[in-house]
């Protein structure tokens, strides 16, 4: 009986402790606010990555919109505290991806946070 107390007391407070570390994470919203769309077709296709994340196959999350009077709102819910990189797409044809051309990005693109456009064109070739 004293072993089953124990074990039990144990597993409650392991319980009690992953409990308090998930309230500890703190999160946000991060909003883009985007506008200077050449027009209104598509949408828009925002890829968010983590330092982990191998840019640009692989993003930790993503993200569509509707492109209205040559703007977009796309937001991140609950999303952790922490240093992120995004590539923003004029998905013009609304295929989910981004397209290419002779191995070039054939729609407009844009980056944040230090991502370099060699790195994606290395990817987007190779």
């Amino acid at each position: 009986m004293n072993k089953l107390i124990v074990i039990l007391s144990i597993v409650l407070l392991f319980a009690v402790f992953n409990i308090s570390v998930q309230a500890q994470q703190k999160t946000d919203n991060l909003i883009f606010n985007l506008s200077g769309f050449a027009d209104n077709s598509g949408q828009v296709l925002v890829q968010l990555f983590r330092k982990t994340d191998k840019v640009p196959t692989e993003p930790f999350k993503v993200l569509k919109s509707p492109i209205a009077n040559y703007k977009a709102v796309v937001v991140f819910s609950h999303l952790e505290y922490g240093e992120y990189a995004a590539i923003i797409v004029h998905d013009q044809n609304s295929n989910g991806h981004i397209d290419h051309s002779l191995g070039m990005p054939s729609e407009p693109l844009g980056f944040s946070n230090g991502c370099k456009i060699i790195t994606f064109l290395w990817h987007a070739i190779f």
